[in-house]
């Protein structure tokens, strides 16, 4: 890391981290009660900035544990000067590992919607078992969130949208036919389309 790398791990992480223990409380933390949308691995940071920049009426929770991911979203948020205060200030950011998270510390139905864009597809079979996503995280997702709630999944590798679909559908949720086309918008999602790879969005829901 750089020296303002590692600065905004000192300085800025601790305004918008998300304390590593007990349940989440989102009226406490962001001290109001709005939509609640989380977003699983935000990488470098910039979808997940977008929105909560385009989408001030509500509030986004980020969860990342890579270091290298972390603090590019920190210095996106104080434009790049530590002394700055964090904005916008409906995000916040969760170190901890994605299935801790949504099985111990987030309650039945307060999400609105959930973001997982390109997971680590693990094209190798003996590598499968590390997939994030299967129909048992699927159904952890579903507990969490609210009826009518969303998972938008992105990916770009063909045998890994079949699972990711058959997993959401055995979860029972329903797959929605609408486009979201911020998700093309995305860095990773036009350097796929420049190589040539098609591009899987779904937009899963659960029932009412």
């Amino acid at each position: 890391l750089s020296t303002a790398q590692e600065e905004a791990l000192k300085k800025v992480l601790p305004k918008v981290a998300i304390a590593s223990e007990g349940v989440i409380k989102p009226e406490d933390i962001f001290d109001r009660k709005a939509p609640l949308y989380l977003e699983i691995g935000f990488g470098n940071g910039a979808f997940l900035y977008e929105m909560a920049r385009k989408h001030p009426e509500a509030d986004f929770i980020g969860i990342e544990l890579y270091t290298s991911g972390v603090v590019k979203l920190l210095r996106r948020l104080v434009n790049y000067d530590n002394e700055n205060p964090p904005q916008p200030t409906n995000i916040r950011i969760i170190t901890e590992d994605a299935r801790i998270v949504i099985t111990e510390r987030i309650p039945s139905e307060y999400l609105d919607g959930v973001y997982i864009l390109f997971p680590d597809p693990w094209p190798k079979k003996r590598h499968y078992k590390r997939r994030l996503i299967n129909c048992d995280f699927a159904s952890l997702l579903k507990r969490c969130l609210k009826p009518g709630g969303f998972v938008v999944v992105a990916t770009d590798h063909d045998e890994y949208a079949d699972v990711i679909e058959e997993s959401f559908k055995e979860a029972g949720f329903l797959e929605s036919a609408e486009k979201v086309h911020e998700i093309r918008e995305t860095k990773y999602a036009k350097k796929a389309l420049t190589a040539g790879r098609r591009l899987f969005v779904f937009k899963f829901l659960k029932r009412m």
